[in-house]
């Protein structure tokens, strides 16, 4: 988040600063404890008084604070992350979206390529391949949690980071889609290759207990080593990724988000009101 700052100097030149926004304190009992503050100079072009300019945060409130400074006024606005965090919230297109990635990777692998970028690119296919499995799992998570008070309230008894947080009702309800956001971010900053994390996660929150699921921990290593020492294990022994692996762990891939997502959409459907006659018609993955 950043902040938009206008004022006039006592010269009566106008002076204009964009600062950022200290992000809250989420480890924070109360509202008031959540305070954070962010210190910078602001220069007058006029006569060349400086100005020491104070932004505060709070779960909820931006303010600043300038000495000295003449109608004060300030606008604070998201950065490109926050709105993304909007716009998570909003889409309902997290099927589809893993769908698109999983055909374009089977598309891929079976593409001809030159003997010396063969390997890289069925590195980087798996590496993908996880990775959508992992952006399904946050973006359908945040999504079917920040549209209902209810999940709101199990995930916030359920964590014990967002359990430490206080809110008055009056903040709850007069501020809901900050809320939303704050809680939003955090969720968003949760690293969902954990898997450890996330399947109670989805079972304590969602009421979704996924399957077994011993090949994703194993892709999780692999894309790991992938990644980090460019397919090598911690032995130096070097995992061949063959357009077989890559198919099989984009069918299995491919299974397990079409699971996951038909109990999203029932546990969705049957959450509106009025709608308790058949269960949603569910599309089919790529693989089958």
């Amino acid at each position: 988040m950043e902040v938009d700052i206008h004022f006039y100097c006592p010269c009566g030149a106008v002076v204009e600063e964009t600062l950022p926004v200290p992000p809250p304190n989420l480890m924070a009992e109360r509202h008031s404890d959540s305070r954070t503050e962010y210190f910078d100079a602001a220069t007058c072009d006029g006569c060349g008084n400086e100005f020491e300019v104070e932004v505060s945060n709070t779960f909820f409130d931006v303010d600043v604070n300038v000495a000295g400074a003449v109608d004060l006024s300030f606008d604070a606005r998201n950065l490109p992350e926050e709105d993304d965090v909007s716009w998570i919230i909003q889409s309902t297109q997290q099927f589809e979206e893993f769908t698109e990635v999983i055909q374009g990777i089977v598309a891929l692998v079976e593409m001809p390529v030159p003997p010396h970028a063969d390997r890289t690119l069925k590195n980087m296919l798996y590496v993908q391949t996880v990775t959508a499995v992992e952006a399904y799992l946050s973006s359908a998570f945040i999504h079917a949690v920040l549209n209902s008070e209810e999940l709101i309230q199990k995930l916030v008894e359920s964590d014990p980071e967002l359990a430490k947080q206080k809110f008055s009702l009056k903040e709850i309800f007069s501020q809901w889609e900050e809320l939303r956001i704050t809680v939003g971010r955090y969720l968003k900053a949760l690293i969902f290759y954990d898997l450890r994390k996330v399947k109670p996660m989805f079972r304590d929150v969602l009421g979704i207990e996924f399957p077994d699921i011993p090949w994703l921990f194993q892709a999780v290593l692999i894309r790991h080593d992938c990644v980090h020492r460019n397919g090598l294990d911690k032995e130096g022994n070097r995992h061949e990724i063959t357009q077989s692996k890559i198919m099989d762990l984009a069918r299995e891939s491919a299974a397990f988000v079409r699971e996951v997502d038909q109990e999203l959409r029932c546990l969705i459907h049957d959450n509106r009101p009025n709608n308790h006659s058949r269960k949603p018609d569910v599309p089919y993955g790529p693989l089958r």
